[in-house]
């Protein structure tokens, strides 16, 4: 179990629990600690008191999840007091439903902002639940269906959404290197990279995932490193273009007009061809870095910089020597 423990992946947690356990002479202890990170199997947390490695605690989240027994399995000094490893017994790993799907993004899965209104939550439950719902001959899927159920159980109760939000907020995703540079930031040059690397994405996907070529804007979010209000915009404008498709679950696909654009712009444009190939290994593999999906860009200055009216000459050019009848990079931006 301890090897198990240690292979799977944490997450970063901000929570508070309470810890009762008998200390050497039979006392009754109680204390509140504070967690660092989280798995199903187990939790470490920052305690002022030391607790000896084998005890047998007792954990109660403020929300009533997690709860139940745990074992002592290391107890460190750090500081000014102590960092100490719970594994969770059996009993108590079933008391952690934002735990129970490794993997699933509850608001990805649902297709909502994570400031989604409860109402909101509910009625997106409603319509996914009668698509999902197995006696539904067309669509029905019980897995889907049941994971549903558990999203649902987690984020319409405020406390259990906000102990959810709490292990989820800080999580680590990966994101691509290239859209760190500055050029993916300010300006309408920021603005048209950023065209470039939604068109990049979209192609790499659609090109080796026929069956699947879509990706959802919380996807953009995280392989872009950028928060959705750099992305509005960006994507608004593809789609008014023809070249990306907006399904009614929010995922974007690109369309044979956008492969022509890419196709017929790749070779006389370095970012583009830089983007493409830095962008194939999302269909490849994991990206080679992970950071977290807190962003260091300022959203009221891209709604200043690339709302401007006219706009200036720029140095990304297209392709000129293709017949095909697709803009250049300058008209991208432009929308002639």
């Amino acid at each position: 179990m301890k090897l198990e423990m240690r292979r799977e992946r944490r997450r970063p947690l901000s929570a508070s629990y309470s810890l009762r356990w008998r200390g050497p002479g039979q006392d009754s202890n109680v204390i509140e600690v504070q967690g660092i990170d989280i798995s199903s199997g187990g939790v470490k947390v920052r305690c002022a008191t030391e607790i000896a490695s084998g005890s047998s605690v007792f954990i109660e989240g403020k929300t009533g999840r997690p709860s139940g027994r745990c074992t002592v399995t290391y107890c460190n000094r750090r500081d000014s007091g102590y960092e100490i490893g719970l594994e969770f017994a059996e009993e108590t790993r079933a008391t952690l439903p934002a735990l129970t799907d490794e993997g699933v993004d509850y608001y990805e899965f649902l297709q909502i902002s994570p400031k989604a209104e409860t109402a909101t939550i509910y009625r997106i439950y409603r319509f996914m639940a009668s698509r999902f719902h197995p006696d539904n001959p067309e669509t029905g899927d019980p897995e889907k269906f049941l994971l549903l159920q558990r999203a649902f159980e987690v984020l319409s109760n405020a406390d259990t959404r906000a102990e959810y939000d709490a292990i989820y907020e800080n999580r680590e995703t990966e994101a691509l290197p290239i859209f760190e540079l500055s050029q993916f930031v300010n300006g309408i040059d920021g603005e048209m990279n950023r065209r470039l690397g939604v068109l990049a994405l979209l192609y790499n996907k659609r090109r080796t995932n026929p069956s699947d070529p879509t990706i959802s804007l919380r996807e953009l979010e995280k392989q872009m490193s950028f928060p959705r209000e750099y992305l509005d915009f960006t994507t608004w404008y593809l789609k008014s273009k023809q070249y990306i498709t907006v399904a009614d679950n929010s995922d974007f696909a690109l369309t044979a007009l956008g492969v022509d654009y890419i196709e017929s712009n790749t070779q006389d444009n370095p970012m583009l061809t830089n983007l493409l190939e830095s962008t194939a290994q999302t269909a490849t593999g994991p990206s080679a870095r992970r950071r977290s999906r807190t962003s260091r860009h300022n959203p009221e200055l891209f709604h200043m910089n690339c709302v401007t009216g006219e706009l200036p000459p720029v140095s990304l050019s297209g392709n000129d020597k293709f017949a095909s009848p697709m803009p250049d990079s300058r008209r991208i931006a432009s929308g002639d």
